[in-house]
């Protein structure tokens, strides 16, 4: 009788499994999805092009569902909530894989077994006992250092295949080679990695080689053959899976306690990645404090899980100041005096969080007591405490300086960590190598030469507000910079960032592929190249700003933006890790003004200006001029000639991009 080993081993293959919202019934997949809340749902993969409408689902109670038909093979695929507004994973997929864009895509296979449909988990890490086969008869082999040739003993067998991971378990694709004396022979070019496998017998019996190097339960009763193909020093080589031991990756913590830039995750516990950032520790209380490009990470470590202080009287705060205060307190909630005023508090009260499950958050009034606010950040409770701060709270920008207090209040005392603060210097975003720089005529804020203001004061001086003068476009390690100048920035409207009436779309083309008309209705043009990436950004970091793909996906971590109204230049930051450039960069900017009622938040341009409406829009155009003011056009194109291009009742304007790299 064979011995067989077990060991535990981190192995990439598929292996047969039901799955509770996604089984097979005949021909047709059926997805079921719970969102209660939503007024729509599609679904969308690499089945149906990732079309945002192609395939809806019908509600049945609180349960949305669909059927497909489909082929054998691999598919991805995520649902799409209320036309696209939101994008979710189904949290009860078979498996994951990256979507590109910082999230995940569900991902599964068909395959047949037996002649019928089957769910099978994608090729991913998974943990499985395999059986190390350790008393076999050797029956894989190499040749001319490319074909993984496997042999099989099965003399009274007519006809044989092999069915695995390698190709989506088909019973009749891969055919075995009569060998002689009752062997058969498999030739499989393979590259390297873990591959399951069985034999079918006659097109009807799956078989399991009793010579295979190891073997993993088949999710059937039986059992599957697995092997590894790998390269030693270019040698290709086969056989067992080879044992690794999985180990959470170390980070070596930095010899100098400063606060740096590391990614995380807001979950309530503390990784390895989270610790190599500055820490401070009070009395059994330790607080790391990190940074990103948008917001500031804070973790608390408690003597005890954070989880055992739940229902207790107990506040765990983060106090802040900002570069602009208006309204300050030296003093915290429970009264205990800071070494620097603050301007804001963030604050998670575990006595009522479990029924919350959020923080609150507050602003000083000047006086030491302080004003509930609407809630801007997230947060976590698990085995540790963790916040995440946006700067555009604080009105922080790249560059700059703030400080900031973690406080651990028990039954009213407090413990302040560290009593002196922690100063923070977000990363400096506005910088890096200019790679092209496009200067603009003055003045042509006017569409294609008509367009007038509108004649409310708001819009004094009435000339230069949606006028590009100069863009310049810089790279740096982490991303692009597009500094936009303009005539004029008045912000009558207080928003925010400091200016209210510019509205601005960028349209990048990086790659083959994607959209010639714009991702929302609104401006009423259309492109001569197909774009990939959408930008819009406005004054107000609501809505009006978005970084979306081609096919609707919208990610909102992709960009921020700063403006210098006394410059008159607003930053457009977008993050290279976001973006997949393969054929260089092109870019179509467009600058439009900005009205919270307008179509895609566009002002609107009619025949005669009005208070709030821009004049000077041709009647026989048919609804089909642009509603651009201005815009960057490419050497030898005038922007009358570009905007002026539609032709009514028929089609929009075609812009052409300019050459970024």
């Amino acid at each position: 009788m064979k011995r067989s080993v077990v060991a535990l081993l981190v192995v990439v293959f598929s292996i047969f499994i039901g799955f509770g919202a996604l089984k097979v019934e005949g021909n047709k997949v059926i997805f079921t999805f719970s969102y209660p809340t939503a007024n729509t749902v599609h679904i969308a993969g690499n089945f149906n092009s990732w079309s945002t409408n192609a395939n809806p689902m019908r509600k049945e109670g609180d349960v949305w569902v669909t059927e497909l038909e489909l082929k054998p093979g691999t598919y991805q695929y995520k649902f799409v909530i209320d036309g696209g507004k939101v994008w979710k994973e189904d949290p009860d997929a078979p498996g994951y894989t990256d979507d590109g864009f910082g999230g995940k895509n569900g991902v599964f296979t068909l395959a047949l077994k037996d002649g019928k449909l089957v769910v099978v988990a994608p090729a991913a890490e998974i943990k499985e006992k395999i059986e190390i086969n350790e008393e076999r008869e050797e029956n894989f082999y190499i040749e001319d250092n490319t074909y993984v040739v496997i042999k099989f003993y099965k003399p009274e067998a007519k006809y044989v295949f092999i069915a695995g991971s390698f190709n989506n378990w088909s019973m009749s694709d891969t055919e075995c080679y009569s060998a002689g004396d009752g062997w058969w022979e498999a030739v499989l070019e393979l590259s390297q990695g873990i591959y399951q496998y069985k034999f079918v017998v006659d097109g009807k019996d799956w078989v399991v080689d009793p010579n295979a190097p190891a073997y993993v339960d088949d999710g059937f009763g039986g059992k599957n053959g697995v092997f590894e193909v790998w390269k030693e020093d270019s040698v290709l080589k086969v056989g067992a899976p080879r044992i690794q031991k999985e180990e959470e990756p170390k980070v070596e913590l930095p010899k100098e306690n400063i606060v740096r830039s590391v990614e995380y995750a807001v979950d309530g516990k503390i990784s390895e990645a989270e610790k190599a950032t500055a820490y401070f520790e009070s009395k059994g209380v330790v607080a790391y404090v990190a940074r990103t490009s948008t917001a500031a990470y804070v973790g608390v470590l408690l003597d005890k899980s954070a989880t055992q202080y739940l229902g207790q009287n107990v506040l765990v705060e983060v106090y802040t100041d900002a570069p602009k205060m208006t309204s300050f307190n030296k003093k915290t909630y429970n009264g205990t005096q800071l070494s620097k005023s603050v301007s804001f508090r963030f604050s998670i009260n575990m006595k009522t969080w479990q029924a919350r499950k959020r923080g609150s958050f507050f602003a000083a009034a000047g006086d030491d007591s302080w004003i509930l606010q609407a809630n801007p950040f997230r947060a976590a409770v698990d085995e540790a405490i963790e916040f995440e701060i946006p700067y555009d709270i604080l009105g922080v920008k790249s560059g700059e300086t703030f400080n900031l207090y973690v406080v651990v209040s028990v039954e009213g005392k407090d413990e302040i960590v560290p009593a002196e603060g922690i100063a923070i210097k977000t990363p400096t975003m506005i910088s890096g190598n200019v790679i092209a720089k496009f200067v603009d005529k003055v003045g042509d804020d006017y569409g294609f030469g008509t367009y007038t203001y509108p004649k409310d004061p708001a819009f004094a001086p009435y000339k230069g507000l949606w006028d590009i003068v100069e863009m310049q476009v810089l790279e740096n390690e982490d991303a692009y910079v597009f500094a936009i100048k303009f005539g004029e920035m008045t912000n009558p409207w207080a928003s925010p960032k400091g200016f209210s009436h510019q509205l601005i779309n960028i349209y990048l083309d990086t790659k083959d592929g994607g959209r010639t008309n714009t991702y929302k209705e609104g401006a009423r043009v259309q492109f001569t190249q197909p774009w990939d990436y959408f930008v819009k950004v406005a004054g107000w970091p609501d809505d009006r700003i978005v970084f979306a793909t081609a096919d609707g996906k919208e990610i909102p971590e992709a960009i921020t933006y700063e403006a210098d109204p006394a410059e008159k230049v607003i930053y457009i930051i977008v993050f290279k890790k976001y973006l997949e450039v393969k054929t260089g960069i092109k870019a179509y900017v467009l600058s439009m003004s900005q009205d919270g009622y307008g179509t895609d938040h566009i002002r609107p341009v009619a025949k005669d200006s009005t208070q709030w409406t821009l004049g000077g829009y041709p009647v026989d155009s048919k609804d089909y001029a642009p509603f651009v003011l201005d815009t960057i056009v490419p050497e030898g194109y005038t922007q009358e000639q570009i905007l002026k291009s539609y032709v009514p009742e028929k089609e929009y304007a075609k812009l052409t991009p300019v050459v970024i790299k």
